[in-house]
């Protein structure tokens, strides 16, 4: 899990970056290019914001997912339309429950939300300028189980600052078939009347998800007579937030079709890095007769080396030995030749 030390805000301004970044690892490539999928990976993004890069990218540049994105702020959904791809479709609504509703306009672009700024935390951790609002207009919403035109969902990316219980409250029809969720949890209440964790997750939980991993967490330095002398970054204990999967509930596999086997697969070795998730699903598509029966130790072969054991690791030091061994004396007979052509 990545612990992030934070002490305000990513800056305003979001920016039209080409979709670049870290290749898609050879095991995800593995199952993109071995696996029957039905059709490509829906993945629905609702608060696309491009500030930040989506840990789906690589699976997206390399034409293993379609994405339907939704971002309502001018700025953000124009970068979006800019470095769109084939397989990326945004719209300019703001998700929830299809009501309108306030949004409060944060004088930092990444505070945005439809609640108002809890402000007793906000003085006891000493960061007032992350409450400040700059003005509150209204905000027309839209409920994804009210789209008719939205299509499958196999993971929904949600973070959009409080609001996340709104939009699964309104979204079981689309996240009925979904495998997993990317959704981002509060621990520490940032605004009025907002879920946080305990609301959040056991919206999902109602819904047959529950939680599978941390992706990464933010904290902050609490305020202190002694700050002067210590390092914020290095003495941050407050949690404040993080991104967090949810996958549907494992213990009910048998009722999972092999299209939601492959989709999770994908996502888990492409997107989540949760590899003991992905050969869970291959050995259940094994036991189905739904792929190759040597496709989970393929998978193992193209891992890195620091996820392996000392075992496989003594295995695959032995193997290659036994090959340089095997191709040496070859070596040695193809340089004899030559020399006795040479001589000749």
């Amino acid at each position: 899990m990545k612990h992030v030390m934070v002490d305000a805000p990513a800056p305003p301004g979001p920016t039209a970056k080409p979709r670049s970044g870290t290749p898609l690892d050879p095991a995800a490539r593995l199952l993109l290019d071995r696996l029957a999928f039905p059709r490509k990976t829906a993945i629905v993004d609702v608060g696309a914001n491009p500030i930040n890069p989506a840990p789906y990218t690589p699976l997206l540049r390399a034409g293993g997912c379609a994405v339907t994105g939704f971002e309502p702020q001018e700025e953000a959904f124009a970068a979006l339309q800019k470095v769109k791809g084939p397989d990326e479709t945004y719209f300019p609504h703001a998700v929830a429950d299809g009501r309108t509703h306030d949004l409060h306009i944060f004088r930092f672009d990444g505070m945005t939300s439809l609640f108002p700024p809890y402000l007793p935390t906000y003085a006891a951790i000493d960061r007032p300028r992350w409450c400040r609002v700059d003005r509150i207009v209204p905000l027309p919403t839209v409920a994804l189980d009210d789209l008719p035109d939205l299509g499958p969902c196999d993971l929904l990316k949600i973070d959009i600052q409080g609001g996340e219980k709104l939009v699964f409250d309104h979204a079981r029809r689309t996240l009925a078939e979904a495998v997993a969720v990317i959704v981002e949890l509060r621990y520490l209440q940032l605004y009025e009347g907002e879920p946080m964790l305990g609301g959040v997750d056991g919206a999902l939980r109602e819904q047959g998800f529950t939680l599978h991993k941390f992706l990464f967490n933010k904290s902050i330095a609490m305020p202190h007579s002694q700050a002067a002398r210590l390092n914020r970054r290095r003495t941050g204990d407050q949690l404040v937030d993080g991104d967090a999967v949810y996958l549907r509930q494992p213990g009910h596999v048998g009722d999972w079709s092999d299209g939601q086997l492959m989709h999770v697969a994908l996502l888990a070795a492409a997107v989540f890095d949760s590899h003991s998730l992905a050969l869970w699903a291959l050995d259940e598509l094994v036991r189905r007769s739904a792929c190759a029966h040597d496709l989970p130790a393929r998978y193992v072969d193209l891992l890195p080396e620091r996820l392996l054991s000392d075992e496989e690791l003594a295995r695959r030091q032995a193997a290659a030995a036994a090959a340089a061994a095997t191709a040496a004396p070859a070596k040695t007979r193809t340089a004899t030749r030559k020399t006795a052509r040479k001589a000749g």
